[in-house]
């Protein structure tokens, strides 16, 4: 149960598959991205492994920091708690190692690239180029360089396309000092090939202002020069419209548009054969996905749309033939639920996105150069207003304003249903930073629900809009459920009319998995301060349990102690293993906090009480104690059985219960409301040890 910060990089690095298997390597990185981005010091602690290996590791962790980083950048755009933190503390390190000359050129530039890949600066510290680039930068005469072309020929394989070559020349580049990336870069446009101009567009839109800073000098050159033709002015135009501001590129475009340019290579179009899309998740992300092919090629272009980001990222997968297509479409169908959408849908879902990126001053993805065209919109602007434009969009006629009020409110009211209609309502929560801070001074379950209600009334806006972009898919959906997409756009527009939320029934559900959420978090907070020093054997002693403490502690709360013994019996016997995290949410959801510490003690005294009765399973006493309980704490122990049965499901498969089992398992249920100590107290004890020794000798 107990997490030790400072061995997770030990553990870490033992789990690594030992192995070139690049599948069991992606799945060691995505196991350990997620924790390790909330721990700024364990990440450290990798980078300082990264300094000692010498071995094939160093790739594979480098891999893993990038992914690392990629969750840490995601947290600060969602507002999670402490997510600035992990960078302020990431960077001082760094910069501390740095600076002790603790980190070789090698390491310096894998991290570098690292951050990179995760769309991030990295620290100037960590920058360096090869000496012999330093040499003629530090003569401090005119940079004559090579063709940029013939170097990049060298570093990159055999076939890449444009968007491939632009990737991985931006983590060449980027690793390198400001000065040698943007001397370079503005180089590399200047000389006027036609395969370094078309990898130039993509700079225009990097992450990485000295990136774009750069591009843009290139195509100056280029363009004093007369070698922008009509087909790159064409591109320069389109990504004028998806970048917040860009008055140098404004000149640029005017200075090439006086030249009255010609020609260029226009490629073949593409045929748009089927669009999918999820729906919007709780952080307002939503992924299209279209089965496109030109001539003999096939490909799925894939998009990325987030609220207040626009397009966050866009890329093509490529397929080697027809079929690979259709696994690849059938595995991301597998992977979320996808909906079937005209491709009408597509230029208002992307002219709004790049509207809502443009008024919080984010940039496009630059893959979206190439993707634009294989949707069929690659001359989409940006629509402003983006709810009005998606309200107009989903009801051209103005039916939603003509509706009655019963039929207005039968159409909210089916909001109540939702969570359970659609498999995305399971990232429906908020858990940013200011709820999570507040969340910490509730002290009952009243309060903390009160707290939640009034931070959903602030984030009306992000709802509102989020539920009218799911109507506007489904209202392209010829599948969709009759009144789905009314449903959805009848709660967007309540919402931009003044509705208070707890008056729309989706609210309550997600209330109620906002505080599931953030009682889950706090549970893995206290685990980890729970953890036991290094040099210790074990946890630290807990004081013994005085008589009727528990009780005291749970004054006012829906449980009792046994019922919390009842759940952790049934725990304990049940036909599959489940560690603690799983188990103790759902029992500690019923727990109102009283005071100060009190949710530890508790915990403390569960763990006690679970290590008892799990000694007596061993020592085959289980459930001894019940023969002589009264009959209302039997049946506030039963109803905790009951409760870890019914909640824990993944620990009671249906599968594994004989028939007998189930009709004692049915019977305990009644037994929470029922009296049937006659009946269920005599056989339970041997039923209990019974079963506990079935499944420990399966194990």
């Amino acid at each position: 149960m107990y997490k030790l910060v400072m061995e997770m990089i030990e553990t870490c690095l033992m789990d690594r598959p030992k192995t070139d298997n690049e599948r069991s390597t992606l799945l060691w990185v995505n196991r350990w991205a997620v924790p390790l981005s909330n721990e700024a010091d364990a990440v450290l602690d990798l980078v300082d492994a990264l300094s000692e290996d010498e071995s094939d590791c160093a790739d594979d962790c480098l891999v893993l920091l990038s992914r690392i980083l990629d969750e840490a950048r995601m947290n600060i755009e969602n507002d999670e708690r402490g997510a600035a933190d992990f960078f302020e503390v990431l960077a001082a390190g760094l910069a501390e190692r740095a600076d002790a000359d603790e980190l070789d050129a090698g390491t310096c530039f894998g991290i570098s690239q690292a951050y990179l890949r995760a769309g991030l600066t990295p620290p100037d510290q960590l920058r360096s180029a090869p000496e012999a680039f330093m040499e003629v930068f530090a003569a401090g005469e005119p940079v004559e360089l090579p063709d940029v072309g013939d170097l990049v020929n060298g570093l990159v394989p055999k076939g890449s396309t444009p968007f491939e070559i632009y990737t991985g020349l931006r983590e060449m580049l980027g690793a390198m000092q400001t000065e040698v990336t943007t001397t370079i870069l503005t180089h590399m446009i200047r000389q006027g090939n036609p395969r370094m101009v078309a990898i130039g567009r993509y700079f225009l839109l990097d992450p990485v202002a000295e990136m774009r800073d750069a591009a843009v000098s290139g195509f100056e050159l280029l363009a004093d020069n007369a070698k922008i033709d009509a087909a790159v002015l064409s591109d320069l135009i389109r990504v004028r419209n998806w970048i917040p501001n860009g008055p140098a590129l404004d000149k640029l475009i005017k200075t090439v548009l006086r030249r009255e340019p010609a020609g260029g290579t226009v490629p073949q179009p593409w045929q748009l054969h089927r669009v999918i899309t999820s729906l919007p998740d709780g952080t307002g992300s939503q992924s299209i996905m279209g089965v496109c092919s030109r001539g003999n090629t096939r490909a799925v272009a894939a998009v990325m749309i987030k609220a207040g980001h626009g397009i966050k990222d866009a890329y093509v997968i490529p397929c080697a033939s027809r079929n690979d297509q259709k696994m690849m479409v059938e595995q991301i169908e597998n992977a979320m639920a996808m909906y079937d959408v005209s491709p009408s849908y597509l230029a208002r879902a992307f002219g709004v996105a790049l509207g809502d990126g443009l008024e919080r001053g984010r940039l496009t993805a630059p893959g979206f150069l190439d993707v634009a065209p294989m949707f069929g919109v690659s001359n989409v602007t940006p629509q402003s207003g983006a709810l009005d434009a998606m309200m107009t969009a989903i009801d051209p006629l103005g039916e939603l304003a003509a509706l009655s009020d019963n039929r207005r409110s039968r159409l909210i009211g089916k909001s109540r249903d939702w969570f359970s209609e659609y498999d995305i309502t399971s990232s429906w929560f908020m858990s940013d930073a200011s709820l999570m801070a507040a969340l910490e001074q509730a002290r009952t379950e009243a309060s903390a629900k009160k707290i939640v209600a009034g931070h959903l009334e602030t984030k009306r806006e992000f709802w509102a809009k989020l539920f009218a972009r799911s109507a506007l898919i489904l209202s392209h959906d010829s599948t969709a459920a009759p009144d789905a997409c009314l449903s959805f756009a009848a709660v967007a527009q309540a919402l931009a009319s003044g509705r208070e939320t707890k008056k729309i029934p989706v609210f309550e559900d997600i209330l109620e998995h906002t505080l599931y959420v953030a009682a889950e978090r706090a549970m893995e907070e206290l685990e980890a301060e729970g953890a036991w020093d290094e040099d210790e054997t074990g946890p630290p002693a807990i004081e013994p349990e005085q008589k009727g403490e528990l009780d005291k502690l749970l004054k006012g709360s829906r449980l009792k102690p046994d019922q919390i013994d009842g759940y952790l019996t049934a725990v304990l016997i049940a036909p599959e293993f489940t560690p603690p995290n799983a188990w103790l949410m759902p029992l500690m959801q019923g727990i109102e906090v009283k005071g100060h510490g009190s949710i530890q003690r508790i915990l403390d005294i569960i763990m006690v009480r679970f290590g008892a009765l799990n000694e007596a399973v061993v020592l085959g006493e289980i459930g001894s104690d019940l023969r002589d309980l009264p009959t209302k704490q039997f049946q506030a122990w039963a109803k905790g059985f009951a409760q870890a049965v019914d909640g824990v499901k993944s620990a009671w498969p249906k599968r594994a219960l004989s028939r007998d089992d189930k009709q004692v398992v049915d019977m305990i249920r009644c037994a929470s409301t029922e009296d049937l100590t006659p009946t269920l107290k005599p056989l339970l004890p041997s039923w209990l040890q019974a079963t506990a020794n079935k499944w420990r000798d399966d194990v």
